[in-house]
């Protein structure tokens, strides 16, 4: 099992003791002024108590929890709120700060696991929602109520107390906000289709102050929006969910060689192609160059999961015909064992970029020799045991849509896609330095640019853009269907009239930039 775990700690897919979500009397605080107006304001606002600055000693090993190197950016001043009520008298206070005079912005970060600058700031404030990372269970609802601030790790160990789960993240070290506001993809996908399906409310707090509701009955068009439109909205403090009942899983990870590719790519359309005839199954195909595990220059991996613990499924018979490198022992695990044992590590600079195509063999054949490429490349330029690659193929067929519209819908539009699909996902972790990122980066931007054009060439191209794995360079927002851009850019203006998250909270992926 360890050393499943660490082959499974590749997979990327999207904190603190537990703490009362519950509203408090705000302390005053008896720090100083400081000079920075945003930090200044949370102080005049009684919420002082509640800030780190870099001379604290509490302040740095907050900022080495960020996942990536390249994240770990250093804000004036740190805001960790314990409740909605502080989030709530935070937003008046920071916005009130001169109007947004001077260079600085606003961030948000919930797990802190994404590669971009999307949880983080330099000049400014990043409101930490760490601290509010609490986990509960109505057994009357059937409802999980989980913080923002979570690691799914965590939402799991708690839930299984109650004998329930969620459709959640597969690494456990992710952070619940900002997986759920993308869409968040599960080994429950062919039955739940997206995590955020299962959210039957969200509780925000708008730029204003307010806070509210958002479900099928209350705030209806901002509880469509929330699921797949990121952070265009408000702050969200709390995601009630559908649950589960907690099954084990029967987990295991197949271990190849990159000479049976071609089976491995029959294999993925196979399962891509009948995915509704055994949706119980899951299937995450991936290609690895990391020498600390194995001293190859590619290794393949599929990680195989039945959600209802059935060993043998017939979904992975196809896979199961590969010779495997080690012993492919399919195990009995619960979700939340399975997450803890599949966390990426972190300590490196991170890049990663997405796209999604056809269910074609002749587009992930190619990927499978673009990847190869990426790598001789990486390997002359950087080293062999200076990176990390991974390419994952996650099937993306048609009938999850019609999952996400018995559930009320969300933003993806894969209720519209013409074909099954595949969502490659690309990323490259560098050990060495930011010059080293660079040139990673630039080559791996480079092999999605071509495996995009072949894939149009084969008349094989999607509009999605997933936004968990975008780069910052994409324009996930704009890869939604008009409708679905019109409606969540009508749902910011009239819930951010003033268009504060557009301005003055600039990370992320934000709707005023993409074109009518």
């Amino acid at each position: 099992m360890l050393y499943i775990s660490t082959i499974a700690g590749l997979l990327v897919i999207g904190v603190l003791p537990l703490c009362s979500l519950a509203a408090s009397n705000v302390t005053v605080t008896t720090k100083n002024a400081t000079g920075f107006p945003p930090c200044d304001a949370l102080i005049q606002a009684g919420l002082g108590n509640r800030l780190l600055f870099a001379t604290d000693p509490d302040y740095e090993p907050r900022i080495a929890s960020w996942w990536a190197l390249n994240t770990r950016l250093h804000p004036w001043c740190l805001f960790q709120p314990q409740n909605t009520a502080e989030v709530s008298t935070s937003m008046n206070a920071l916005l009130g700060a001169g109007d947004g005079a001077g260079d600085w912005h606003i961030a948000v970060r919930a797990g802190g696991h994404n590669t971009g600058r999307t949880n983080n700031v330099d000049n400014g404030v990043t409101i930490d929602l760490g601290n509010m990372n609490r986990t509960t269970y109505d057994s009357q609802s059937n409802l999980a109520s989980i913080g923002p601030g979570s690691k799914w790790k965590d939402v799991y160990a708690e839930l299984h107390k109650h004998g329930v789960l969620v459709p959640g993240g597969r690494d456990g070290g992710v952070g619940v906000g900002g997986f759920l506001l993308g869409g968040g993809l599960t080994y429950y996908v062919g039955r739940e289709a997206f995590a955020c399906d299962s959210v039957k409310n969200f509780e925000i707090v708008l730029t204003n102050g307010t806070v509210v509701n958002a479900n099928k009955d209350e705030n209806s068009d901002l509880w469509m929006a929330l699921k797949g439109g990121g952070s265009n909205f408000g702050i969200v403090t709390r995601y009630d969910m559908e649950a589960l009942p907690d099954k084990e899983l029967a987990y295991g990870i197949r271990i190849m060689s990159a000479d049976y590719s071609s089976d491995l790519v029959d294999a993925i359309v196979h399962f891509t192609d009948n995915y509704q005839g055994f949706d119980s199954d899951a299937l995450v195909a991936y290609l690895s160059h990391n020498t600390s595990i194995i001293a190859s220059d590619v290794i393949m991996a599929a990680i195989h999961v039945n959600t209802e613990g059935v060993q043998n499924t017939t979904g992975f018979t196809k896979l199961n015909q590969i010779p495997s490198l080690v012993p492919d022992e399919t195990l009995s695990v619960s979700l939340a064992q399975a997450a803890e044992g599949s966390q990426l590590p972190s300590g490196s600079w991170n890049a990663g970029a997405t796209l999604t195509f056809k269910n074609d063999k002749r587009i992930l054949n190619r990927a499978v020799q673009l990847h190869g490429q990426y790598v001789q490349d990486l390997k002359n330029a950087l080293g062999a045991d200076n990176f990390v690659t991974y390419v994952f193929f996650q099937p993306l067929p048609t009938f999850l849509g019609e999952i996400s519209n018995q559930k009320g819908g969300n933003m993806l539009g894969i209720d519209l896609q013409e074909h099954n699909a595949i969502m490659w996902t690309g990323g490259v972790a560098v050990k060495t330095d930011q010059q080293a990122l660079a040139f990673a980066q630039t080559r791996l931007n480079a092999m999605l640019a071509e495996l995009r054009s072949f894939s149009a060439s084969l008349s094989g191209g999607n509009r999605l853009i997933y936004l968990n794995y975008a780069d910052s360079s994409q324009d996930p927002l704009g890869s939604y269907v008009k409708k679905n851009v019109d409606h969540i850019k009508a749902v910011a203006a009239k819930y951010d009239p003033k268009g504060a998250f557009q301005k003055r909270f600039p990370g992320g992926f934000k709707i005023s930039r993409v074109d009518d």
